[in-house]
């Protein structure tokens, strides 16, 4: 190793800027399904994080790192921050999925039945878990995976290595997908609230009409039969919304790597 030391040394600027790339990524390959997501191995996610970070450090012209000790540990700092604002946004898309999901569960009276996700060492509501499945799938197909990771990687041409966000660009799109998260998931929910209050007003009236018959027992099954019909029969436009949830999440993407406002 001592013989190696002196041909590893030259290296190392190279590589610390290499891996300060992949540090930005990183956040996306943990919380995005498309670069990754919590269910693929940790080695995986890393190798991906830190592979693409490589790539575009060599797309960039592999410029070595000049600095010492404490500025590597400022731009990792820096780097990571940063990517974690941009995984937060690349998972928006996901978490309103999940939420909407959730929301149904529990308007239907399902949330007793989740389902444990051992990878992601949680509870998931079985709607949740299947609107996030489908997502993945939806996005595969119309190509907005695609333009998830390209507005990732072009974030390292609007703001290269060292380069700092404006706070008011960041405040700015994390407020709109925030937003953009609690209309998707009150969008993805407001059709099972409608079922099951269809479901209790009918049962209301029956029970009104006929006392003496025992309706109350089906009040439940009707309830969560209404709340999945209620999923299954606007498909179509469910996964418009959510198709658009991930346009708009590479937009904001795409916001922060032009330095435009969304």
């Amino acid at each position: 190793m001592s013989q190696l030391a002196p041909w590893l040394e030259p290296l190392a600027p190279r590589a610390a800027a290499a891996a300060l790339h992949g540090l930005r990524l990183l956040p996306a390959a943990l919380l995005c399904p498309f670069m990754g997501g919590p269910l693929v191995p940790s080695l995986v996610r890393l190798a991906l994080a830190f592979g693409l970070g490589a790539c575009a450090w060599s797309g960039a012209g592999g410029a070595p790192f000049e600095g010492g000790e404490a500025d590597l540990l400022g731009a990792a700092a820096r780097e990571l921050a940063l990517g974690t604002a941009l995984g937060l946004l690349a998972a928006v898309p996901f978490e309103a999925a999940r939420a909407g999901g959730r929301l149904v569960d529990t308007l239907r009276g399902a949330t007793l039945a989740e389902l444990h996700v051992a990878p992601l060492r949680q509870r998931e509501s079985a709607t949740g878990d299947l609107l996030v499945q489908w997502l993945v799938v939806l996005a595969a197909n119309a190509g907005g995976s695609r333009l998830v990771v390209s507005a990732l990687l072009e974030t390292f041409r609007a703001v290269p290595l060292g380069g700092v966000v404006a706070p008011s660009m960041l405040l700015d799109t994390g407020l709109r997908g925030a937003a953009e998260l609690l209309a998707c998931a009150l969008a993805l929910g407001a059709p099972a609230a409608a079922g099951v209050l269809a479901a209790d007003l009918a049962v209301s009236l029956a029970s009104r009409a006929a006392p003496r018959l025992s309706i109350a027992p089906t009040a439940q099954p009707a309830r969560a039969a209404l709340g999945l019909l209620a999923v299954a029969v606007p498909a179509a436009a469910l996964a418009g919304r959510l198709t658009s949830a991930v346009a708009l999440s590479a937009g904001l993407l795409r916001s922060i790597a032009s330095g435009r406002p969304p």
